[in-house]
């Protein structure tokens, strides 16, 4: 059986979340026997020439709508990809040759080009996945609100956005998503889909290296907070620590910030005033490389999740959740982790000052201590354990193995 995944961005060196997960699926297909290939349309000015392969094609922006809206550049991948020439042929000589049994979408901005390709008879017999990271209509909205974007732009596009998933719920013979909530959108939108929940997880990390500066850090009793540069991210942030400010911490590297988010955040207007006072308790590592994360988490006291808007679910969670230390965290980023919320070690907070709370609490608190039984809980969040406890394989197989797909969507 062979598997061809679509994408908005390059899985060969997996660094932020969804390619991350969207390599993960991957090799689950792989070690079930499965052939996997992934290809994409990236955005050049994001990505290297070694983050890519010969089976992915550079983004331009077709113009209009896309030109003028920050933030859609994924919408405007899929539209790119059907109108013009130069992708479609590079994709529509990829399935040719590749003569996939399934095309799976990893997110749904790929649509509009698979959908000319099966109205041309290239994808005659190939069953369609859907592998949702987010319900993305309200995503956008959220975003466009905070970059200032017009009503009736946002409007457009929140529109744009939700005709894919409504053609995708109707369309795809299965749906997979990340979280109960993402799973009643898209069968509300279709009463023949049944998503299949696979939460996000992650991988077991061993091979850890200090970095540079890493001896800056209170080994053992810091607080590590991990994101992108992804709007949410920063937000969160700003919004449940720096707006308390940190002078309720003692003059000691007790705040270890990773990522994307770095940048944001160093330049903030809540961070740059008092960088002079913060830098004494706050260290930034901009691009560490995953040996030197692995290490950071190793040698932290707990994990900072300071989530408040977005959707889907959090990758950085599962990390956490599966150290074994402690955590202070949203409800919002704790979902589709709801069964664990009540675990020995999880704060839940929701006000930026319960938030700020807790997260005093633990610095000045005793580290945490697991008994088996509970580490064992949250290391079902290893890729491994839940892409085989729900089944994912098994489930794609069977699109396969039955010229019907009754098994797995009712008629509408």
């Amino acid at each position: 059986m062979k598997i061809l995944a679509l994408g908005t961005y390059p899985i060969r060196r997996p660094v932020h979340g969804g390619q991350r997960r969207t390599s993960q699926i991957g090799m689950h297909y792989l070690r079930h026997g499965m052939q996997y290939l992934h290809a994409c349309i990236y955005d050049s000015r994001h990505y290297a020439f070694n983050d890519v392969s010969e089976a992915d094609y550079p983004y331009s922006s077709p113009g209009r709508i896309f030109s003028e809206t920050p933030f859609i550049d994924d919408i405007g991948s899929g539209e790119f990809a059907a109108r013009e020439n130069g992708p479609y042929l590079h994709f529509r000589k990829l399935i040719e040759s590749f003569e996939p049994d399934i095309i799976q979408l990893e997110q749904p901005f790929m649509w509009p080009l698979v959908r000319r390709l099966r109205d041309e008879g290239v994808l005659a017999g190939a069953a369609l996945v859907y592998s949702s990271h987010n319900f993305e209509p309200p995503l956008k909205r959220e975003i466009l609100e905070s970059a200032g974007v017009s009503w009736s732009r946002i409007a457009e596009v929140e529109a744009m956005t939700l005709a894919i998933e409504t053609q995708l719920a109707e369309e795809a013979d299965l749906v997979i998503t990340v979280s109960t909530s993402d799973a009643e959108a898209y069968a509300s939108l279709s009463r023949g889909c049944r998503p299949l929940i696979a939460r996000n997880g992650t991988d077991r990390q061993t091979v850890a290296r200090r970095p540079a500066d890493g001896s800056e850090m209170a080994r053992g009793r810091y607080l590590l907070f991990v994101g992108s540069a992804y709007p949410p991210n920063v937000q969160g942030f700003e919004r449940f620590v720096l707006a308390n400010n940190v002078y309720g911490l003692p003059p000691e590297k007790l705040l270890a910030v990773c990522g994307g988010a770095a940048d944001a955040i160093f330049q903030s207007r809540l961070y740059a005033p008092h960088h002079d006072s913060y830098q004494d308790r706050v260290h930034f590592f901009a691009r560490p490389s995953d040996e030197e994360l692995t290490w950071l988490r190793r040698e932290a006291k707990g994990f900072l999740l300071p989530i408040f808007s977005g959707g889907g679910s959090n990758l950085k969670s599962a990390e956490a959740l599966v150290s074994g230390k402690w955590v202070v965290t949203t409800s919002t980023a704790m979902r589709s982790f709801e069964d664990l919320a009540d675990e020995p070690g999880v704060l839940v907070a929701d006000k930026p000052k319960a938030f700020f709370d807790a997260m005093l609490d633990v610095t000045y608190g005793e580290p945490l201590v697991l008994t088996a039984a509970q580490t064992a809980k949250r290391e079902r969040l290893l890729w491994n354990n839940l892409l085989e406890e729900v089944g994912l394989a098994r489930r794609v197989k069977a699109l396969v193995k039955s010229p019907a797909i009754d098994t797995l969507r009712t008629a509408s």
